[in-house]
């Protein structure tokens, strides 16, 4: 009996041990500092400085690259998405990234933007009541003709961004 018990307890810290280093690549993978260091993210990241959401506001809030580009709608989409597109952008940046078209890639930006990241932290339900004046212009969202944000917000999150890529280069 002491056996099982001591295996049981041994089974919760080395789950414990697991689950917080996790946690803890998770979180120090999602930000700029993590995802600007590669070469060919230099003039997303400087467009994203530049931007509101990339703390050019009055509070100097700054969201994190994984708020906007990872879905937030469950956990297990969340995990599977960021384990999809670290693999993908590692093995791009070693193999494509020179060749890789930032510009054309701006038509396809849907694929990389999740509306459940924006919803995330900013509450449209009581949009009608904390921002009177914003209702009108999210209408067509809260009614669902709308579906993605960035048909209205085009270049959210990175400010000017066609203007850094083509620095970039």
């Amino acid at each position: 009996m002491k056996k099982i018990l001591f295996l049981i307890f041994c089974g919760i810290i080395i789950g414990l041990i697991v689950s917080l280093m996790a946690a803890e690549m998770i979180e120090r993978t999602s930000g700029v500092t993590f995802c600007s260091s590669c070469h060919s993210m230099k003039g997303v990241s400087l467009s994203y400085a530049d931007d509101i959401h990339g703390g050019m506001n009055p509070l100097g809030f700054k969201a994190k690259c994984v708020d906007c580009h990872l879905p937030h709608d469950s956990i297990f989409h969340y995990l599977t998405a960021k384990a999809y597109t670290g693999a993908k952008d590692v093995l791009g940046e070693m193999f494509w990234a020179k060749s890789f078209d930032w510009l054309a890639n701006l038509k396809h930006k849907e694929e990389f933007v999740y509306t459940s990241g924006c919803l995330k932290c900013h509450d449209l339900g009581a949009i009608h009541y904390d921002i009177p004046k914003a209702f009108p212009a999210h209408k067509d969202f809260l009614s669902g003709k709308v579906t993605s944000c960035l048909q209205c917000h085009e270049n959210v999150g990175h400010k000017n961004i066609k203007d850094f890529l083509v620095k970039q280069h």
